[in-house]
């Protein structure tokens, strides 16, 4: 399995430290957020990638709105050359980065000739620049199959719309390109007991929320939702907050659904690995048979320990 460890920079010293235990613990890779309150992208890239000495870094994910083009060129060109093979540009219209300032996401147009303009400016400077893009739907999939090479699919653990995702993108690959990667995006946490794991299911409840808020709210097409959820979920999307946007904790969007626990776990179990170690393994392997590798978003408040614990989980 290809895991990579999605994170927000808190601090440097914490990215470096958290970049080195993934390392440590065997994971293949680690995705460094791009969002409102938090450490500026590209400099913690640049501290993951210096505090490690093989693992891949990629942003997960940045978008078009909130610099010019030029400037992620940059940052690519740089990141490509000192580190071969080591970095990827993950990115994506933009969510909570851009809709927290009033901002609208960029359109799928704005998209491909994003990817195009960042990927030709690298390759005039002798880089070889990897692109991933994420999507969450068919339309922007062929983007992906487009312009990039990979997709991050946030649709969830589900093997439906994942295998949605992977058609979208190669029936828009250029004859003969090689088939885009597919990585999977989900919560991570792994409890030692029965009491810690329904503690764990409680505090990614808000999480599952916001992975699906991206998921779903711009449509269900090709997603493979519940009809006796979808009514349900579009009414109540509408409330969502962006200020709490994929925080832990008693949040607005954290008891959106407290009325209906059946939701609730549907939301858990797609967008989230919780459990046992024995039973977070299996459920990664399982879903690795769907898809080329897997982003594991952390509790970031529990990074370092929850990193133990995936490597103890891997070995």
């Amino acid at each position: 399995m290809r895991l990579c460890a999605n994170w927000l920079p808190l601090s440097p010293d914490l990215t470096r430290k958290v970049a080195a235990r993934c390392e440590a613990a065997g994971l293949w890779g680690i995705g460094i957020g791009d969002s409102p309150n938090y450490g500026e992208l590209y400099a913690a890239c640049t501290d993951a990638l210096g505090a490690t000495s093989s693992l891949v870094v990629s942003t997960s994910v940045t978008n078009p709105v909130t610099r010019h083009w030029s400037v992620h060129a940059s940052a690519v060109r740089a990141l490509t050359t000192d580190h071969p093979g080591r970095f990827r540009l993950g990115y994506g219209r933009g969510d909570s980065a851009v809709r927290t300032f009033g901002l609208r996401p960029a359109s799928l147009d704005g998209l491909e000739r994003f990817g195009r303009r960042v990927a030709d400016s690298a390759r005039a400077a002798g880089a070889d620049p990897f692109l991933l893009v994420a999507a969450s739907g068919p339309a922007t999939a062929r983007v992906a199959g487009r312009v990039a090479g990979g997709v991050i699919a946030g649709v969830g653990g589900d093997p439906v719309a994942l295998r949605t995702i992977r058609e979208r993108a190669l029936a828009a690959r250029a004859p003969g390109a090689a088939a885009p990667e597919v990585w999977a995006s989900v919560r991570i946490a792994i409890g030692r007991d029965d009491a810690e794991v329904r503690d764990l299911r409680r505090r990614l409840v808000p999480r599952a929320v916001s992975a699906s808020h991206f998921a779903f709210a711009s449509t269900f097409e090709g997603k493979n939702v519940p009809a006796e959820y979808a009514d349900v979920l579009a009414e109540r999307y509408a409330t969502y907050d962006y200020g709490s946007h994929g925080r832990s904790g008693t949040t607005s969007n954290a008891t959106m659904f407290a009325d209906r626990p059946d939701i609730e776990d549907y939301l858990l179990d797609r967008f989230a690995v919780v459990g046992r170690a024995d039973g977070c393994r299996a459920r990664l392997e399982e879903l690795s048979a769907h898809v080329d590798g897997i982003y594991l978003s952390l509790l970031f408040e529990d990074a370092l320990p929850q990193i133990d614990r995936i490597g103890a989980m891997l070995a």
